[in-house]
């Protein structure tokens, strides 16, 4: 992916709490809970509060939702050092105090856990413009399966990734055998994805590519002289949706953990790359919103 994020440079440095994005209310007060108490004392009346860190790549798939969206929102980037994610006004936000955490002030409603905010969100854009974005669906066969890959990636996905990157970088003592049974946990992970991106793309070859279908079945002819070789594909349907998007930011960051996309998983590769080109996608990891 030649097109690098800020995100993924920023995880290029060990420590990652240093900073790589810079928000507007970051400067506001070199005082962290005065900063939250006066933003919280004087909430916003519409638009959505993301509540991220510069370095969470689960603050940024939030992000890119509300980009694709086309939601208006502003951004928080909770200072770990001074102990935002435990102040009271954010824990009220979420029990967990962890981000991210979105409030949506026209409906005063609070949503953590990035799994359940991205749902929140396509189903609140159905809701109040009577039309299904296209990121979501209206056919519960395709909410089950786009839910249960959200649900995969929240759940198997980053989670094993993060802890590569703890062993890794910050544990206290080095523990090779950690960061290898995580690793190798991710490297399943992508093998599972990798096997269905795969099985997609030769679906669509020969649906698509007739004239070839039969050199592509005896094996004659590699998959890979068709001209649908680099077509988009989808986890669920022929479209884009929260299940692709959910996994953008943290395959941006699995290098640092020495995983190479494009060798071992070239399908996750192309995937990734034409996500990245999504302008959504492109803005919400620039920090351009």
């Amino acid at each position: 992916m030649s097109n690098v994020s800020n995100l993924s440079k920023g995880l290029k440095n060990i420590h990652l709490q240093d900073g790589l994005y810079r928000d507007v209310q970051d400067s506001a007060s070199e005082d962290a809970r005065p900063r939250l108490a006066r933003f919280f004392a004087n909430l916003p009346t519409y638009g959505f509060t993301l509540f991220s860190h510069r370095s969470a790549p689960n603050g940024f798939k939030i992000a890119i939702i509300l980009s694709e969206l086309d939601y208006d929102y502003s951004t928080i980037f909770l200072d770990f050092n001074k102990g935002e994610q435990r102040s009271p006004n954010f824990v009220a936000i979420n029990p967990n105090a962890r981000v991210p955490a979105l409030m949506d002030h026209s409906a005063s409603i609070n949503v953590w856990e990035s799994g359940a905010i991205m749902m929140y969100l396509v189903n609140k854009k159905a809701q109040d413009e009577g039309t299904c974005p296209t990121i979501w669906s209206e056919s519960l066969a395709e909410q089950a399966a786009i839910s249960s890959w959200l649900f995969f990636q929240t759940s198997g996905h980053s989670p094993m990734i993060g802890q590569a990157l703890h062993f890794k970088f910050f544990h206290e003592t080095q523990i090779p055998s950690a960061v290898a049974r995580y690793v190798d946990e991710v490297r399943r992970v992508y093998g599972v994805v990798e096997m269905a991106l795969a099985e997609k793309r030769e679906a669509l070859i020969m649906e698509l590519d007739l004239e070839n279908a039969q050199a592509y079945s005896s094996g004659l002819t590699p998959l890979s002289q068709s001209r649908y070789f680099d077509y988009p594909i989808w986890l669920v349907g022929e479209r884009c949706t929260i299940a692709d998007l959910a996994f953008v930011p943290w395959n941006n960051v699995v290098d640092r953990i020495g995983i190479d996309l494009k060798v071992e998983f070239p399908e996750v590769f192309k995937w990734t790359r034409h996500m990245m080109r999504r302008p959504g996608v492109t803005k919400a990891l620039r920090a351009t919103s």
